[in-house]
């Protein structure tokens, strides 16, 4: 089975790579920026393009693994009404193929990616919806040989899901920022944190997130919370965030009492 890979970012290098790696072959990569295009193409030794009236016409299965603004317009642009055409988003329709070709779906890893972290995809969920049947059928094929955790989902499902993702994953990655930025302004590693951070994620597979809350906000110690507050003085931004976050937990504890 011939693939093209639309985009050469995050999610398309990882895609890629577990693709070829499963036996499928990469026809083609196309990205706007050559060097990111190239950088792929380099390392899975396929061919590269960066305008897309180049674009291969002979594959069975077109990826679209970029931004979500930039796939409607991509879609609009492309015409190879024979083949499968699939994106890779959290948060957009499935119907953003409608009217423009006959069988399509999504296959939506349900990860964090970079590009200089290797991960194993076969750990990743994979979220799959097609337009019919038959495509259902080849999507969830493609998906079951990627990954051993292979669901299939509808649209809303799989856009309330990326939104608990963003909370799961980059509102927590945000807070890692903060964290390290602070304890930095002391003289101290980054690394005296990560103990903590590793307890914190791994009391979850034994106890739910609400119950494994922890901290002055949750008590309301109100001697903790206005020093913290008052520590903050000069940086009224995160302030702002600490007392609107701990007001939430604090509400979240006492409402499931």
């Amino acid at each position: 089975m011939e693939i093209v890979i639309l985009g050469a970012g995050n999610i398309a290098t990882h895609l890629a790579k577990a693709l070829k790696n499963k036996g499928f072959t990469i026809a083609q990569i196309y990205s706007r920026t050559a060097e990111s295009a190239k950088a792929l193409s380099d390392m899975l030794d396929v061919p590269y393009i960066t305008e897309i009236d180049d674009l291969y016409k002979n594959a069975a299965v077109y990826i679209y693994a970029l931004k979500d603004s930039a796939l409607e317009t991509l879609i609009s642009r492309i015409n190879v009404p024979e083949a499968i055409h699939i994106h890779t988003a959290g948060s957009v329709s499935l119907n953003i193929f409608q009217d423009k070709t006959s069988r399509y779906g999504v296959i939506y890893p349900l990860q964090t990616f970079s590009k200089t972290k290797n991960i194993d995809f076969e750990n990743i969920p994979l979220l799959v919806e097609g337009n019919n049947a038959e495509t259902t059928k080849i999507l969830m094929d493609i998906a079951n040989r990627l990954s051993t955790q292979c669901f299939q989902v509808n649209s809303e499902q799989r856009a309330k899901l990326h939104l608990s993702a963003v909370f799961a994953c980059n509102f927590t990655n945000y807070m890692y920022a903060i964290a390290e930025e602070l304890v930095t302004e002391s003289n101290l590693p980054f690394d005296i944190l990560k103990p903590l951070i590793a307890e914190t994620a791994d009391k979850i597979n034994n106890l739910s997130p609400k119950l494994a809350q922890t901290g002055p906000a949750v008590r309301y110690d109100a001697n903790i919370l206005e020093k913290h507050i008052a520590m903050l003085q000069h940086k009224p931004e995160l302030m702002k965030i600490y007392k609107e976050l701990s007001e939430q937990i604090h509400k979240m504890a006492t409402t499931n009492q």
